[in-house]
C-alpha cells in the first residue's frame, strides 16, 4: 500500500526547513528508524529518520528545496501486513479525491550531527541552484533557512531597538605582554578570552548592563555569560562562555576554541542559540580598525572590536607609538543612558589594561 511521510516538529524557530540531501535512493528498502533525509534548519544540520518500514517510491521534496511541518516529504510502498505498518500510516485510496496521507509521528527524529563537508555554504547552494536553473542574476540565490533566521533578527533589531554607539580605543599592550608570556609557557590564547574576561568584570560593575526590556519593565537575564560571534560558511554563530569573570584566561580561550570545533563538526546542540548578557564581535583578524554592531535581542549591548595595531598616541606632550585596539560599544537606550553606558565601556577598557 502506499504511504506518505509528513515532515515532523524539528522544534525550530522557522517555518521551513532545507533539505540537504537524501540518505536513500528511490526503490531502496528503508527501515523504520532509518537516517533518510539530512535538513537544515534555523539552528542546526540535523538527521530525519524514516518513520515507516518500507520501498521508497518517490521523493516530494528534492534536495535543495523547503519544506514546511507537515508537508509530504516521500512516498513509501509499506507491507500491509499489521506487524509492519506504520501505527499512524493509512493507505492512499485511488477513488479519493485527494490522496490519503498519514502524519509522521514526531517523536522519530535525531540530532545526530552531519559531518562539516556536508554542510551546504552559501556558494554551494548558489551553484546548485545555477544547475537546477533557478539560480540566474534574475532571481538570485536563495538565503539557507538559518541565514534568514539571522536577516530576521537583525532587522527586527533595527527597527526595533534604539541603538546609540560609543567609540573609544584601550592601550593593548599589557595583554600583548601577557598573550606573549602565556605563550611561552606553551599555551596560545585567543584574542577574544581578553574580551570576554574584561566584559564580565566590567559587568560586575555595572550590573545594569546584564537587564533586559520587556514591555514597560527592566528584567534580569537570569545568566552570568559572554558570547563570542563566530562567522562560519557564511552562518552566524555564538560561543557562549559561562562565569568567565574569574577563570583563568587559558580556560576561556579553551572553551572559545572547543565550541568553534563544535559548530565545524555540525554538532547540532552548538547551534542552538544560548543566552549571554552580551556579546563580542572581533574583526581584527580581517583586518578592520573599527566598526558598529548590531544589538542581537534580549542583549541590551554589544562590543565591536577592531585590529590590535600600532598607533601613534600624545603621552605627556610626546608623540608615541603604542599597540592599541578600537572598541566600539553598541547600546539599546531603552536600558541604559549615554553616561552609563560610557562607565561600562570604561570599565572594560581599566580591565584590559590591567593585565
Amino acid at each position: 500500500m502506499e504511504v506518505t511521510m509528513r515532515l515532523p516538529d524539528l522544534a525550530t524557530n522557522a517555518s521551513a526547513v532545507t533539505v540537504i540531501r537524501w540518505l536513500v535512493e528511490v526503490g531502496q528498502d528503508v527501515r523504520r528508524g532509518q537516517p533518510l533525509v539530512e535538513v537544515e534548519t534555523d539552528k542546526a544540520v540535523m538527521e530525519v529518520e524514516s518513520v515507516i518500514t518500507g520501498v521508497l517510491t518517490s521523493i516530494a521534496v528534492p534536495a535543495g528545496g523547503e519544506a514546511d511541518v507537515g508537508q509530504v516529504i516521500a512516498v513509501f510502498d509499506a507491507p500491509e501486513t499489521a506487524g509492519s505498518r506504520p501505527a499512524a500510516a493509512t493507505p492512499h485510496t485511488p477513488a479519493s479525491p485527494a490522496p490519503a496521507t498519514a502524519t509522521a509521528p514526531a517523536p522519530a527524529t535525531t540530532t545526530t550531527p552531519a559531518a562539516a563537508s556536508n554542510r551546504v555554504s552559501f556558494f554551494a547552494r548558489n551553484r546548485q541552484a545555477k544547475a537546477n536553473g533557478n539560480g540566474s542574476p534574475a532571481s538570485g540565490t536563495p538565503l539557507s533557512v538559518p541565514r534568514r533566521a539571522l536577516v530576521r533578527r537583525m532587522k527586527e533589531s533595527k527597527q526595533n531597538v534604539p541603538h546609540f554607539y560609543l567609540q573609544t580605543s584601550a592601550n593593548a599592550g599589557p595583554m600583548s605582554a601577557c598573550r606573549t608570556r602565556i605563550a611561552d609557557s606553551g599555551s596560545k590564547l585567543a584574542w577574544d578570552a581578553f574580551f570576554v574576561q574584561s566584559i564580565a568584570r566590567a559587568l560586575k560593575r555595572f550590573d545594569r548592563m546584564a537587564f533586559r526590556i520587556e514591555d514597560d519593565r527592566l528584567v534580569p537575564q537570569g545568566v552570568d555569560a559572554v558570547g563570542v560571534a563566530v562567522d562560519l560558511d557564511d552562518e552566524l554563530f555564538t560561543v557562549v562562555v559561562d562565569s568567565p569573570a574569574d577563570k583563568p584566561l587559558e580556560t576561556i580561550s579553551a572553551e572559545i576554541r572547543a565550541g568553534v570545533d563544535r559548530l565545524r563538526s555540525g554538532d547540532p546542540k552548538a547551534r542552538v542559540s544560548q543566552k549571554a548578557l552580551m556579546t563580542v564581535s572581533n574583526l581584527g583578524s580581517a583586518n578592520v580598525e573599527s566598526f558598529a554592531a548590531i544589538v542581537n535581542p534580549p542583549e541590551s549591548a554589544i562590543l565591536a572590536v577592531g585590529k590590535v595595531m600600532p598607533q601613534v598616541v600624545v603621552l605627556d606632550g610626546q608623540m608615541v607609538v603604542q599597540t592599541r585596539v578600537n572598541l566600539t560599544l553598541s547600546v539599546d537606550h531603552r536600558v541604559v543612558n549615554g553616561k552609563y553606558a560610557a562607565g561600562f565601556l570604561g570599565g572594560i577598557v581599566e580591565a584590559l589594561e590591567a593585565y
